[in-house]
């Protein structure tokens, strides 16, 4: 990426106003039957190198693995990083690219209980992409205004009263902070109705935090879920929604400055084009993670993926990729792309 500071201004805005349109989804009544292939939201999280290390979920399904078949999902993100900010005491820089390969498997163990683990390869570098998105940018007309340094660095700093607390330079990869998750299905839907269920998620220290690959300590989300379809111009049009907390535990990042709990939500929809290809959109927010006046490091975020699912011929395979843009929020990634291949008992 290439980053210029900026002053940051008062913009925490949006986290909330999210949660609350994911919580107003999930008591909306549908009357219509859930269809998995048309309300699974793209497999995203926030991917800011200081946000990513803690156990945010990512855009969970509301429905649960099936039968025997195990369920699993291999996802690519390349997430490119251009955000710089200061205040009366604080500097912060992120410049550069992040890249996550993740294997994630969820199994269907009863009638009430679906387990998974999602396993991540973290790696943090210059990057590759910085002339391609200003192209995309001037394409769309979007703002370059951050991008005016030299191209494909790599600088993660934050300083506080003129002494740096973090700071990292050279390339670092490894494997991230694993995820165990777990989830209960509260309504299934068996002839018409939205399903609902309650998932959770259990983030260990596997990464490490002196590379930004993990925080260094366990945390725990619990969130509700519910997805529904109906019918938008006789194709069908798929809703989820899902609204939670994240408890964080004592992190070794900027612990002075780390939060202990985080609200998170989000809706999405997908379009069946034809039988075979989908267009889809998701929103996705949650509140800050540090309390610091800098907004590209404490501002809530509210982070825009809009992209295209492929079903192979015979369904077993769904092809997906987005790109993700930030939304007034500039503690969420400048730009990324998703790409991911699922297939099992989902």
């Amino acid at each position: 990426g290439r980053a210029v500071k900026t002053t940051s201004g008062q913009r925490r805005i949006g986290a909330g106003q999210l949660v609350l349109l994911a919580i107003a989804l999930i008591v909306y009544p549908f009357s219509t039957r859930a269809d998995d292939s048309a309300v699974r939201g793209f497999a995203l999280r926030n991917q800011n190198p200081f946000l990513q290390i803690f156990g945010l979920p990512v855009f969970e399904s509301a429905t649960l693995a099936r039968g025997d078949a195990l369920d699993y999902r291999i996802s690519l993100d390349l997430a490119n990083h251009a955000d710089a900010g200061d205040s009366a005491l604080e500097s912060f820089v992120i410049d550069g690219e992040t890249h996550f390969l993740t294997m994630s498997l969820r199994r269907r163990m009863s009638d009430w209980l679906e387990l998974g683990v999602d396993l991540p390869l973290v790696s943090h570098s210059d990057g590759f992409m910085d002339n391609m998105i200003e192209s995309w940018h001037d394409t769309f007309g979007m703002s370059n205004t951050k991008r005016r340094g030299p191209s494909n660095q790599l600088g993660f700093l934050y300083e506080r009263e003129g002494q740096p607390l973090y700071t990292l330079n050279s390339p670092a990869s490894g494997i991230g902070d694993i995820q165990l998750t777990a989830a209960i299905p509260i309504r299934e839907a068996v002839d018409n109705g939205a399903v609902v269920t309650l998932r959770s998620s259990l983030k260990l220290p596997t990464g490490d935090a002196d590379k930004l690959l993990g925080s260094g300590a366990a945390d725990l989300s619990l969130g509700l879920y519910v997805a529904d379809t109906g019918t938008f111009v006789n194709r069908e049009l798929g809703v989820a929604a899902f609204a939670g907390a994240l408890l964080l535990g004592d992190g070794d990042v900027l612990p002075e400055l780390q939060r202990n709990a985080v609200a998170f939500g989000g809706v999405s929809a997908t379009w069946q084009v034809f039988d075979r290809l989908a267009v889809a959109t998701q929103l996705y927010a949650q509140g800050a993670y540090f309390d610091s006046d800098v907004e590209e490091l404490g501002g809530n975020t509210v982070q825009l993926a809009v992209g295209a699912d492929y079903r192979t011929r015979g369904g077993g395979v769904l092809l997906r990729f987005a790109v993700v843009e930030d939304v007034s929020a500039n503690a969420t990634t400048d730009f990324a792309l998703h790409f991911s291949i699922h297939a099992g008992g989902g």
